[in-house]
């Protein structure tokens, strides 16, 4: 019981440090891949949600999507822009042409997935899915599209 309360109050304490200098380094660094983002990036971001934002780092676009609904707190401070959803891909091999692999990570309710009981304090209780897939890029990414509409984000 004192271990899990240890790593309760840590993880709380990387969270709250997190959301008072994350906006801040988030904003610098999305400007300065913002310049060089390619279109088909943006392209890209466009075809999961019109609300999403993509960036590029060399060949790995980086797409990023908060939750609109419900508000998020912790701690009484609103959280949504703080816990966005990421589906950063890259292509595949140097020859496999449209084919992408993709790392996906969905900011979820505990109501949206099977109960997985985590130790956090946020509000509602938030549950982060991981999903790996290697497909052509359309096709994955018209699969998120697919996988956010089942929730409740009110962000595509």
């Amino acid at each position: 019981m004192k271990r899990l309360l240890v790593t309760s109050l840590l993880t709380t304490a990387i969270i709250l440090t997190s959301l008072a200098v994350g906006s801040a380094l988030t904003t610098g660094s999305n400007m300065a891949l913002a310049a060089s983002t390619s279109q088909e990036c943006k392209n890209g971001a466009d075809k999961i949600s019109s609300k999403a934002d993509a960036s590029q780092s060399g060949n790995v676009c980086g797409i990023e999507l908060s939750r609109d609904s419900p508000t998020l707190t912790l701690n009484g401070k609103k959280i949504n822009d703080q816990v966005p959803m990421e589906f950063p891909y890259q292509p595949a091999s140097a020859s496999s042409g449209k084919n992408v692999f993709e790392l996906a990570e969905f900011t979820l309710l505990q109501s949206e997935v099977n109960k997985v009981n985590h130790q956090f304090f946020e509000h509602p209780m938030l549950i982060y899915l991981h999903a790996q897939k290697q497909d052509n890029r359309d096709s994955l990414l018209q699969d998120i599209r697919n996988a956010l509409k089942k929730t409740s984000c009110d962000c595509v």
